[in-house]
């Protein structure tokens, strides 16, 4: 009855007091905001992307404005600057040129607004890409600027486009490149985030890159050691029962390595459940080890990560890098030779390397010595457990 467990959160977006901070990153999304750039958030899924965005609403600076919007589920242009429009109208500030406000407002489809700001719209008869535009060109008599953290806009791309809906993907790619490359639209600026690579998204849709390439990438990497046990120190406070030695904590991150902090999650909730149910606080190097095997066993945790790889990919493309992350979990590295080979069967000797620099954008594998592997030890036992022969 008087155990306590971790503050760890896994599979919802970490907020409040389950909210790790991270200083370091969000002081250089600011950066590069207040020196004018749109930034895009370039890392694999589960590192905390959305946690940061949604703690820069309540932490602002001076004179800007966050909104935030997941639009994933999204399914056309018009919902997706519909979802801008309201994001807009939710930080207007009605004390400020009323009256100048109501004519906008009402021109682009506002029948009313209280005196609380409550808003009575004419929604079909509203263009809401023509409607954000006069909104955004308003934004310059303000004193305050807005900044969109848009997130998931890499699946909407990628799901417009599967669903035989191209031309809202690229409407909304020519639009937001408009919105960061004309002077008229500066008072606002774009934090884009997703859990699937944006650049082959568009790569895609358009066969290239151009309409990103003007983003400030800001990467998210994972803890270093000293942060990292400084994260397990934090998670357990000085409440939870399972208390972590120095000796244990290192073995721990040992078995991790690469220490994302969902990761280190899954880890201190296994071994706290295990220790829970058997009454036994006292945790030893072995039910860490049976911990990180009862990770990789259950599978929901990690089968996204190569169900997506088909569900983003043409076939021929996905079984090619799926027969690259079957090889190396095997033995463990792949060179650059045997990468070539691989690719020459698959028909891919001009594009393998695409596929590859996509495979490390999304915290899938790295590089050293000409030589790559698996970021983290679960994402490489998970390849083997699912796939336990391999017949290159």
């Amino acid at each position: 009855m008087n155990w306590i467990n971790p503050k760890i959160i896994i599979g919802n977006t970490a907020t409040g007091d389950y909210y790790y901070d991270r200083p370091e990153i969000i002081g250089e999304i600011w950066q590069q905001i207040l020196i004018g750039n749109h930034v895009l958030l370039a890392a694999p899924r589960r590192v905390g992307k959305s946690s940061i965005m949604k703690h820069m609403i309540d932490n602002t600076v001076d004179n800007y404005r966050c909104k935030y919007q997941n639009v994933q589920g999204l399914d056309s242009a018009e919902h997706f600057f519909k979802s801008i429009y309201e994001l807009i109208k939710s930080c207007m500030n009605f004390n400020q040129k009323a009256s100048e406000w109501l004519r906008l407002l009402k021109e682009t489809g506002i029948e009313e607004v209280s005196i609380t700001g409550t808003l009575k719209i004419r929604e079909r008869s509203i263009n809401f890409l023509e409607a954000v535009n006069q909104l955004l060109l308003k934004l310059k008599q303000n004193d305050y600027k807005i900044v969109f953290l848009i997130d998931e806009l890499p699946e909407v791309l990628h799901n417009l486009n599967k669903n035989n809906n191209k031309e809202d993907a690229v409407i909304i790619l020519k639009t937001l490149r408009r919105w960061r490359q004309e002077d008229q639209f500066s008072n606002f600026r774009l934090v884009l985030a997703g859990s699937i690579g944006i650049y082959h998204v568009i790569k895609t849709i358009e066969g290239r890159n151009v309409d990103c390439n003007d983003f400030h990438k800001v990467k998210f990497a994972a803890l270093t050691n000293e942060e990292a046990i400084d994260y397990i120190l934090w998670a357990t406070g000085n409440k939870a029962t399972i208390r972590y030695t120095e000796v244990l904590m290192q073995y721990l991150l040992s078995k991790i390595q690469y220490c994302l902090p969902y990761f280190i999650n899954l880890m201190l909730d296994e071994i706290n459940s295990k220790a829970r149910k058997n009454h036994n606080p006292a945790i030893t190097v072995n039910d860490i080890d049976r911990a990180f095997d009862e990770v990789v066993k259950n599978s929901d945790h990690f089968k996204d990560w190569k169900s997506r790889l088909f569900d983003y990919m043409p076939l021929a493309d996905a079984e090619f890098v799926n027969e690259v992350l079957i090889f190396i979990a095997h033995k463990n590295t792949i060179s650059m030779q045997k990468l070539y080979d691989i690719a020459i069967r698959h028909g891919k000797k001009d594009t393998y390397m695409d596929f590859i620099d996509g495979l490390e954008e999304d915290g899938y594998i790295t590089e050293e010595n000409n030589t790559y592997f698996f970021v983290s030890p679960f994402l490489q036992a998970f390849w083997k457990r699912n796939n336990p022969v391999y017949h290159g």
